[in-house]
C-alpha cells in the first residue's frame, strides 16, 4: 500500500516506517504537526519537542513532507474520542485529508506501543478517511522492542527527561544505545517504561536505514522546564542542524523484505511433526454430498432469560423467518427488526449489546450479512462469535444477544467500568478486525471476548499451517486480548470456553494444544503455581466451516479473580441410552459460574425416541440439583445447546427441553440458544453449556 507516516522526530515512528517498509509497504510521504508559536505544547497526542529539525526529514528521506500547525487543544479526553470541533485530533485529520488527496495514499503508518488514547484516535481519523492505520509496534514487549530497534541501526538521541533517575544536565542528547543499559536498569528498579511509555523521556532519530542523508545536530541548548528535586524534567532545543549524505552502501541497507515477527513467531510454535504430515494435516474445508440440514426447525418465539441483580440480560433464537425474502441480507434485516423489537418491550437499547453470536447456514453469505449488521452498531460494537451451523432448510441466520446495564445506584467510592477493545490496526500484536465488532468487551471484573481464528496479523491472511499451528494462534491472540483488556489475566482466569473446528479427527489436537496453554499460562504467573488450579473445561464442538476457511475458532468469557480459589462440582446420572454429566465451575467471588452438562450415548442402537421425554426430564433435574449446589443468587443467563443434527434423539429432546427447564428451574429458567452442530467430542450427543451470573 502507499503509505503516510505520521513522524514526530522519535524512535517509534521511525521504527514503525522502517516496519512497513519490511512489510513490502511503500512509504511516499511523511505528515508532521507541530506548534506554533514554542518548542513544546501540553498535548495528549503529539510530540512536540525537537519539531524545529523535522524539516530535514524531508531531505533526509527524499520525500514531501506536509506540517500543519495544531490549533486545537485537548478537548474529547474520553476513551472512545467523537468528532469534536476545536480538538486538537481534527488537526491530524486535516492534515491526513490533504495528504491523501494530493498524494493517493492508502493507509497511515503510526508509531504507537501502548497508548490506547492515542490509537482510539489515529484509528478514527483512518475510519473517517478510509484508510489503513499500519501499528506494527502495538502492545510489543518493550525491553525486546528497544533492543530491535538500536540493532537494526536506529541511531537516536534523548532529547527530553522527565523521570526519576533521568537528569537534563547528564542524559539530554546521548544515544538510545548508549542509555539502553541504564534504561532497563530503570525498568527493573523503578518500573520505568523502557521505551519511554510513560512519558519518561522522548527521543529525535537522526539516522536509520530508510534515510538517504543522516541528520547532524550541530547546535542545541538545554531548558530546564522543571527542576524537581527528585525527577527534573528538560529538554533540547535544536538551534542548529544540517543534512550529510550516506555511502551509498549504507543507504541500501534497511530491514530485509519480508522480515516479519508474526512470520517468526508462527515458525516458532510450528512444531517438526506438523511439517512431517503437512500435507495430510494442512486443512481442507469440509466438504459433504449430504444435506447438512438439521432436520427440525426452530419455529419458536425468542427466548429471554431473567435479568440478573448486576444487569445482566440474554435473548435467543432471532432470526429473520419472518420475510419473504429468500435472502440474507432480506432475513438479516428482518432478524434485527425482530431484534430491535424484543429490546424495545424489555427496555433495551442496541447499545446495551455486549456479546452476539451469530450462526449462518452458509460462510459465503458473510459478506452480504455485514452489510446489514454494520448499520446497527455506533463506535464500539458488541464482541462477536460468526460459525456456519446445519441451520434447517431456509433459515439462513440464527442470533442472540448479551445485554447489560447496571441496575443500582453506586455506592459511594464505588465506580463501574464498561470498556470496549476495538482494535482496528494492522500490527504484529493480534489480529484486527475484519467486521463490525470489538475484540473484546469489559464489564467491571468480566471479560467477554470475540472468536478469534488464526489469521496473520500483518496481513490479515489465514495461517498456512495446520490444526495444531492453527489452535496455538488462535488461543494466543485470545491470550494476548485479555492481557490487553485487564493486565496479567491469563487464560487460566477463563470460566468458559467454546471452541469450534472443522473436523471431528482433530478434536484431541485441539484440547492437547489448550491444555498445554493453559500450563503455560500458570507457570508464566507466580500466583498460578498452586496445584489447586481449576480451568474452564474446553468444549470442542464440529461446524461446517469457519469465517475465512479456518480450522478452528476459540471464544471464552474470563472473570479477574483468583483461579486457584475457584470451586466446582461434578455429578453424573445414568438414564436408558446412556449418560448425563454435569459440572459447575463458580468464580472466586461467587458473582458468576459455568453449568456444563454433556449426555452421552455410546452406540447407534440407543437412537430410540421413546427415551426423549425421560432423558429431557432427567437434564432438567440434573440442572435443577446442579443450580441447588450453586449461590441461589446466581441467574442462569444462556443455556448454549449443542446437539448434533443427524442424531434422532435429539431432535426429540431439544423440542422439549426449554419447558422441561421451566419446569424445573421456574422463574430461573435461562434463555435457551439450540445450535445444531456435526460432531461432538466422544460419544456426546449433546452439550448444554450455561453462564450464571448475579
Amino acid at each position: 500500500m502507499k503509505v503516510v507516516a505520521l513522524i514526530s522526530g522519535g524512535k517509534d515512528s521511525c521504527y514503525n516506517m522502517m516496519q512497513c517498509v519490511a512489510a513490502g509497504h511503500r512509504i511516499v510521504a511523511l505528515a508532521n504537526l507541530r506548534p506554533a508559536h514554542t518548542d513544546e505544547m501540553d498535548s495528549y497526542m503529539y510530540q512536540t519537542v525537537g519539531h524545529q529539525a523535522i524539516e530535514l526529514y524531508s531531505e533526509a528521506m527524499d520525500l514531501p513532507l506536509y506540517r500543519r500547525i495544531i490549533q486545537g487543544s485537548s478537548l474529547d479526553t474520553s476513551r472512545d474520542y467523537s468528532e469534536t470541533e476545536g480538538d486538537e485530533v481534527e488537526d491530524l485529520y486535516q492534515l491526513l485529508h490533504l495528504v491523501k488527496e494530493r498524494e493517493g495514499v492508502e493507509a497511515v503508518s503510526v508509531g504507537a506501543i501502548l497508548s490506547d488514547y492515542q490509537r482510539v484516535r489515529v484509528e478514527n481519523v483512518c475510519l473517517r478517511l478510509g484508510l489503513q492505520p499500519l501499528a506494527y509496534l502495538w502492545r510489543q514487549d518493550q525491553e525486546s522492542l528497544l533492543s530491535e530497534m538500536i540493532s537494526s541501526d536506529l541511531h537516536a538521541i534523548l532529547i527530553k527527561v522527565a523521570a526519576f533517575g533521568l537528569d537534563p544536565e547528564k542524559h539530554l542528547g546521548k544515544p538510545l544505545a548508549d542509555m539502553e543499559p541504564y534504561l532497563k536498569q530503570l525498568s527493573q528498579k523503578y518500573g520505568v517504561h523502557v521505551c519511554g511509555e510513560g512519558g519518561e523521556y522522548e527521543t529525535f532519530t537522526l539516522d536509520c536505514p530508510l534515510f538517504k542523508k543522516k541528520i547532524v545536530i550541530d547546535a542545541a541548548e538545554t531548558v530546564i522546564h522543571s527542576a524537581d528535586a527528585f525527577a527534573p524534567v528538560g529538554y533540547l532545543r535544536f538551534t542548529e542542524m544540517h543534512t550529510e549524505n550516506k555511502d551509498s552502501d549504507v543507504v541500501a541497507r534497511a530491514l530485509p523484505h519480508g522480515s516479519c515477527p508474526c512470520q517468526s513467531a508462527i515458525d516458532k510454535m510450528t512444531e517438526e511433526v506438523e511439517y512431517a504430515d503437512q500435507a495430510e494435516d494442512n486443512h481442507q474445508e469440509f466438504t459433504s454430498n449430504c444435506d447438512l440440514s438439521c432436520q427440525w426447525g426452530h419455529d419458536l418465539a425468542p427466548s429471554c432469560s431473567p435479568r440478573s441483580i448486576r444487569g445482566y440480560q440474554w435473548i435467543s433464537g432471532i432470526n429473520g423467518l419472518q420475510n419473504q425474502d429468500p435472502g440474507i441480507q432480506g432475513q438479516t434485516s428482518t432478524a434485527f427488526i425482530q431484534l430491535q423489537s424484543e429490546l424495545d418491550s424489555r427496555g433495551w437499547k442496541m447499545k446495551d449489546i455486549i456479546l452476539v453470536h451469530l450462526y449462518v447456514r452458509s460462510m459465503e453469505d458473510f459478506g452480504p450479512l455485514n452489510t446489514v449488521y454494520k448499520k446497527h452498531f455506533g463506535i464500539n460494537p458488541p464482541a462477536r462469535v460468526c460459525v456456519q451451523a446445519p441451520l434447517p432448510a431456509g433459515q439462513l441466520l440464527q442470533m442472540d444477544c448479551l445485554l447489560h446495564d447496571w441496575t443500582e445506584p453506586l455506592e459511594d467510592g464505588c465506580f463501574h467500568q464498561r470498556e470496549a477493545l476495538h482494535v482496528q490496526s494492522l500490527s504484529h500484536w493480534a489480529p484486527a478486525n475484519i467486521g463490525p465488532y470489538s475484540q473484546a468487551l469489559r464489564v467491571d471484573d468480566s471479560v467477554f471476548c470475540a472468536g478469534q481464528i488464526a489469521l496473520v496479523p500483518c496481513t490479515m491472511q489465514l495461517v498456512k499451517a495446520g490444526t495444531r499451528t492453527q489452535a496455538h494462534l488462535s488461543f494466543s491472540y485470545v491470550q494476548k486480548v485479555l492481557e490487553a483488556v485487564i493486565s496479567r489475566l491469563t487464560l487460566a482466569h477463563v470460566v468458559q470456553a467454546h471452541c469450534y473446528t472443522t473436523r471431528h479427527r482433530d478434536i484431541p489436537i485441539i484440547r492437547a494444544v489448550w491444555e498445554s496453554m493453559l500450563k503455560a499460562a500458570e507457570e508464566e504467573k507466580d500466583v498460578f503455581l498452586e496445584p489447586e488450579i481449576k480451568p474452564a473445561p474446553l468444549l470442542v464442538v464440529v461446524v461446517p466451516a469457519l469465517p475465512r476457511g479456518a480450522a478452528v475458532e476459540l471464544h471464552v468469557t474470563a472473570i479477574q479473580d483468583d483461579p486457584s480459589k475457584r470451586t466446582s462440582c461434578h455429578m453424573t446420572i445414568k438414564v436408558a441410552c446412556g449418560s448425563i454429566e454435569c459440572r459447575t465451575l463458580m468464580s472466586t467471588d461467587s458473582c458468576s459460574a459455568l453449568l456444563s452438562l454433556c449426555l452421552a450415548v455410546p452406540g447407534p442402537a440407543c437412537e430410540v425416541t421413546d427415551d426423549a421425554k425421560d432423558v429431557t426430564q432427567a437434564i432438567g433435574i440434573t440442572i435443577k440439583k446442579a443450580m441447588k449446589k450453586i449461590d441461589a443468587k446466581l441467574v442462569p443467563l444462556c443455556a448454549r445447546v449443542f446437539y448434533k443434527c443427524d442424531h434422532s434423539l435429539t431432535q426429540h429432546i431439544v423440542k422439549g427441553l426449554e419447558e422441561s427447564l421451566k419446569s424445573s428451574l421456574e422463574e430461573s429458567s435461562p434463555s435457551v440458544a439450540l445450535v445444531p452442530v456435526l460432531h461432538l467430542p466422544d460419544s456426546q450427543i449433546l452439550h448444554l453449556s450455561c453462564w450464571l451470573s448475579l
